[in-house]
């Protein structure tokens, strides 16, 4: 697999799987990594398409449903001992959870409020402006944020990274319960993001089996 390849390569000391509504393939290659020694960390994590927008579900031992609210999907995630990350928020679509509801659960049932705010994304970093104002969302709730590469292709893994004191899944953990991460990376370029609107086309499965 090209993607596993490119983590073998990459020099990341942690990197979470997150497919889109299962969690099948991210156990497969953990189990992989652990038999091959690895270096870097793989963790099982899903990409949750919920009501409200998508959520990343970090640290998981079973599939989370979609199509529940973003509040339920946090709680899930919580019950499982994961960590709940909104997946690029305020972006002016259907799969970004908006301002007022993060506002929302922020103040609400701590069960169902999300640990951290994807703040860096190769692809919505291409808008003015929307990284500082979900940095400003984060600061303003006290929501950690993270940077993910998003890497629905191997020249994709590592784009974007989030930063942490520690080396280790615990760590990482740790921190972004902690509010400690910080983002780094570039953005994809034009032709990246064209190519992985093709990828995600040509491969999309409405109802994923796990």
């Amino acid at each position: 697999m090209a993607i596993y390849a490119a983590i073998r390569a990459s020099g990341l000391q942690v990197a979470v799987l997150t497919d889109h509504d299962r969690i099948s393939v991210a156990r497969e290659l953990v189990a992989r990594a652990r038999d091959d020694g690895l270096a870097t960390e793989l963790v099982v994590g899903e990409e949750i398409s919920t009501r409200d927008g998508h959520l990343l579900g970090i640290g998981l031992s079973s599939r989370v449903s979609y199509g529940l609210t973003l509040g339920e999907s946090v709680a899930i995630v919580h019950d499982q001992g994961g960590v709940a990350v909104v997946a690029h928020p305020l972006l002016p679509t259907s799969i970004s959870a908006s301002g007022r509801l993060l506002l929302e659960l922020a103040e609400g049932d701590p069960a169902r409020r999300p640990d951290a705010l994807e703040a860096m994304h190769p692809t919505a970093m291409w808008l003015p402006g929307w990284r500082r104002r979900v940095e400003r969302l984060a600061e303003r709730c006290e929501y950690a944020v993270v940077g993910g590469s998003d890497a629905h292709g191997a020249r994709s893994v590592g784009r974007v990274r989030t930063t942490f004191p520690g080396t280790t899944t615990a760590e990482l953990v740790a921190s972004i319960r902690g509010r400690e991460t910080r983002t780094e990376g570039q953005a994809h370029s034009l032709r990246d993001i064209f190519r992985g609107h093709q990828r995600r086309q040509s491969n999309e499965d409405p109802d994923p089996p796990d």
